[in-house]
């Protein structure tokens, strides 16, 4: 009897670690054709937006290039709070990948803070040289060191226009006594205060009902994202002021791309790139024609503004915030992306 309990025992001994292995691999849920790893991708714009578009681009190359082992959850309209809080949970690991403006995440990363300065690209081409280029390679440096999160790429608005509820804007005179929301970046708030305004920071959730309200007056943004958010409907006049092309960075955690075979992390900054190549042209053109349909269908006006003295006087923010914050470099780096 006793000779046959030590066998027991021993036979125990070798299959239960058997037992065990097997019960964590089934309760993984990992099998033939089962989806290893689901991630999670939030921003705060509306289904169907083209941050929105390009971000299913990229998850579904993601989930072709990987065979099915990774795929990606995409939560649109600040389902997972708002850029900021986006931003913090990529680099605590609760969150894998967010599209937030380059303002939104500045408080964590100062690189970014010289983004938000106004009138600092030519044209689309120079903003492509800039951050697909040196520039590109610097803020994914200072992302990773400073706040443990990779940047993968970058989507733009395009260009951003003021509207308010209260008048036509021609001259930076009629911006004198206008509340306007701001993103909460250093040079956001500068650049509106030197154009005469009065810079109100809010969450971009809070922005239609403070201007229904009256809260605020105004606020800025390309016109897709006014028209998916129907800030026409409080804010019928429009100014032309082509004031900031502001950067969307498509950010990664650290966390979550070092969970990831390393075989896969090129394929997140190749997909990467190419939705942002895809978005910035795709945009471009849906700004124009939406602008177009909101005139025609909803009798927005848009004021054409003297462009010339808005630049004037917003250029030299860009000096100061380079100063401020020690970008000096960074922003000679900018100017020299140039396109000849």
């Amino acid at each position: 009897m006793k000779t046959y309990s030590n066998r027991s025992k021993g036979i125990w001994q070798l299959v239960l670690p058997l037992i065990l292995a097997l019960t964590l691999f089934l309760l993984s849920g990992v099998s033939a054709g089962a989806k290893e790893v689901v991630l999670k991708l939030g921003h705060d714009q509306t289904i169907d937006h083209p941050y929105d578009l390009g971000c299913k681009m990229f998850a579904k190359n993601v989930e072709t290039r990987t065979k099915g082992e990774v795929t990606i959850k995409i939560y649109p309209s600040a389902q997972l709070g708002n850029s900021a809080e986006q931003v913090e949970g990529l680099r605590m690991g609760t969150l894998d990948l967010s599209l937030a403006a380059y303002s939104h995440a500045s408080a964590f990363i100062r690189e970014l803070t010289m983004f938000g300065a106004p009138f600092l690209f030519v044209n689309d081409q120079h903003f492509a040289n800039v951050f697909d280029g040196e520039v590109g390679k610097i803020l994914d440096e200072a992302c990773q060191k400073r706040y443990e999160v990779r940047l993968l790429s970058t989507f733009t608005s395009g260009y951003r226009y003021m509207f308010n509820r209260k008048r036509h804007v021609f001259h930076e005179k009629d911006l004198v006594g206008l509340k306007i929301r701001v993103m909460g970046g250093e040079a956001d708030a500068l650049t509106w205060k030197v154009f005469g305004a009065i810079p109100a920071p809010m969450p971009y959730s809070e922005v239609y009902s403070a201007l229904q309200a009256g809260v605020i007056d105004g606020a800025e943004n390309e016109p897709v994202s006014v028209m998916a958010n129907k800030f026409y409907e409080p804010c019928p006049y429009f100014a032309q002021t082509e004031h900031l092309v502001l950067p969307m960075g498509f950010f990664m955690s650290v966390k979550t791309l070092k969970k990831l075979p390393e075989k896969y992390h090129k394929i997140f900054f190749e997909e990467g790139q190419k939705a942002a190549v895809w978005e910035r042209a795709y945009i471009t053109k849906k700004n124009k024609d939406t602008l177009d349909h909101m005139i025609t269908k909803y009798g927005v006006m848009v004021t054409v503004v003297d462009k010339a003295v808005f630049i004037e006087k917003g250029k030299p923010i860009q000096e100061i915030v380079a100063k401020k914050f020690g970008l000096e470099d960074l922003l000679e780096k900018i100017k020299a992306a140039t396109p000849k």
